[in-house]
C-alpha cells in the first residue's frame, strides 16, 4: 500500500513540472490573443475617428460658404464636434499605452467617446440642413 502511495506522490512530483508548462504556455496563448484583440480594436478605433474626420472637415469646408448667422451656428456646432473629436483622440492614446490584459476598462470609455464625436458631428450636420 505504501509503495503505491509513494508511486503517485512521485508521479504528482514529475509531472508537476509539465502541468506549469503548459499553464504557462496557455497564459502566453491568452496574451497573444488579448494583444491582437487590442491591436485589431485600436485600428478599428482609429479609422472610425478617421471617417468621422474627414466628415466633419467636409462640413468644415460646405460651413464656410454660409455667412451670418448660419455661418455662426455652424461654426459653433462644428467647434463643439472638433472637442469631443479631441477627446476621443486622447482616449485613443491612453487606449495603446495600456497593458494587452488591462486595455478592455478603457476601451469602454473609447467607445463612448467616438460615440459623443460621432453625435456632435451629426449634430453639426443636421443643422446645416436647416
Amino acid at each position: 500500500m505504501k509503495g503505491i502511495f509513494l508511486l503517485l506522490a512521485a508521479l504528482l512530483i514529475s509531472a508537476s513540472p509539465l502541468v506549469s508548462y503548459a499553464e504557462e504556455k496557455g497564459q502566453q496563448a491568452t496574451t497573444k490573443e488579448a494583444s491582437s484583440e487590442k491591436v485589431q480594436y485600436e485600428k478599428s478605433a482609429e479609422e472610425r475617428l478617421r471617417k468621422i474626420g474627414k466628415q466633419l472637415d467636409e462640413l468644415k469646408a460646405r460651413a464656410e460658404t454660409k455667412t451670418g448667422q448660419a455661418r455662426k451656428e455652424m461654426s459653433k456646432h462644428i467647434a463643439e464636434a472638433e472637442k469631443k473629436q479631441q477627446a476621443a483622440a486622447k482616449k485613443l492614446e491612453e487606449l495603446r499605452k495600456q497593458s494587452a490584459k488591462k486595455w478592455k476598462k478603457v476601451s469602454s470609455e473609447m467607445s463612448r467617446a467616438v460615440d459623443d464625436f460621432e453625435q456632435a458631428y451629426e449634430k453639426a450636420k443636421s443643422r446645416f440642413k436647416e
